[in-house]
């Protein structure tokens, strides 16, 4: 980097540059690094609201490999020969790496969903920290994010990890972003469970409904896939009315079975209702003092938020 800054024009510090970024990616970059960058991609902000600071990012649309202990994945030891990198400009416009989508590039659309997940990664990271931070630490190492070839288009979290089943399958632009959301949901929001259904694990639909909800208020980037009256229709047709229903029943909704699918829409219900009466400064507080995981715990966490 030191010769390409004095000398732009020296062909072997190219190359140098070039053979670093086909396979081994660096946790950080210098803050100059767009000027040189020797392989295609892409630059994208992000805002929570309008006169929010922008989240500035970039990832790498070009031919890159991953490095050895990323050539199957940890859980269905699948095979993986394309990546894509993203990174984040941290405060001093250094950048760090946030995340990486892994694909088969033999694999059907697996190449055409890698840019469509990596965008949609990076506008809910954005969200998520200009309201709440990151409760859970999640994000100081970067999120792999592995697209496999089979399935029925459906994803999970594994660990550290999120999967995106089926890349043949036809994800329409908001269903890609709720499953984005969703995933990410169960590494940045505390734990809600165990339930008896849906999941074992209920803070995916929690970070469903408060992201999706974010994003709605938030500004659209111009290169948004996804219709901002469809994202708005969601929000008013599937989370709004979560937390009209707690602000009715109250807590005496909760009466009954803990782990139940009921429970969990009024847990997701009161959440979103202490975000909209009392800010997300209260449900930042929410989400860091809570002392154990079940659906009594975040009860009892949030009760006093709520007092009258």
């Amino acid at each position: 980097m030191a010769t390409l800054r004095a000398r732009p024009e020296n062909d072997e510090a190219k190359r140098l540059l070039r053979r670093a970024f086909t396979e081994v990616y660096p946790g950080f970059l210098p803050a100059d690094i767009l000027t040189f960058l020797p392989i295609s991609h892409q630059v994208c902000e992000d805002r929570a609201s309008d006169s929010a600071q922008p989240q500035r990012a970039f990832f790498t649309t070009g031919l890159a490999f991953p490095d050895a202990s990323r050539r199957q994945d940890p859980e269905k030891r699948q095979a993986f020969n394309r990546v894509l990198h993203a990174y984040v400009q941290e405060e001093g416009d250094e950048w760090r790496l946030a995340f990486r989508v892994l694909y088969d590039a033999h694999q059907e659309g697996a190449e055409e969903l890698a840019p469509r997940a990596m965008r949609e990664l990076l506008r809910v990271r954005a969200v998520t920290l200009a309201h709440i931070g990151d409760p859970r630490r999640a994000l100081v190492a970067p999120v792999d994010l592995w697209l496999l070839g089979n399935g029925d288009g459906g994803a999970e979290q594994s660990g550290p990890n999120l999967y995106l089943h089926g890349t043949r399958n036809t994800r329409a632009p908001l269903e890609l972003l709720r499953q984005i959301a969703h995933e990410l949901g169960h590494l940045l929001f505390p734990a809600i469970g165990p339930l008896d259904e849906p999941e074992t694990w209920g803070n995916g639909f929690l970070g469903e409904v408060l992201i999706l909800r974010w994003l709605a208020r938030a500004p659209a980037p111009k290169e948004s896939a996804v219709p901002a009256e469809a994202l708005a229709a969601y929000v008013r047709q599937e989370v709004e009315p979560l937390a009209r229903a707690f602000a009715v029943a109250g807590w005496a909704g909760f009466a009954g079975e803990e782990r139940s699918a009921g429970s969990l829409r009024l847990l997701l219900g009161m959440v979103l209702h202490l975000e909209e009466t009392q800010g997300t400064k209260a449900l930042s507080g929410l989400l860091r003092s809570l002392n154990g995981t079940t659906v009594p715990h975040w009860i009892d966490a949030a009760r006093p938020l709520l007092a009258p």
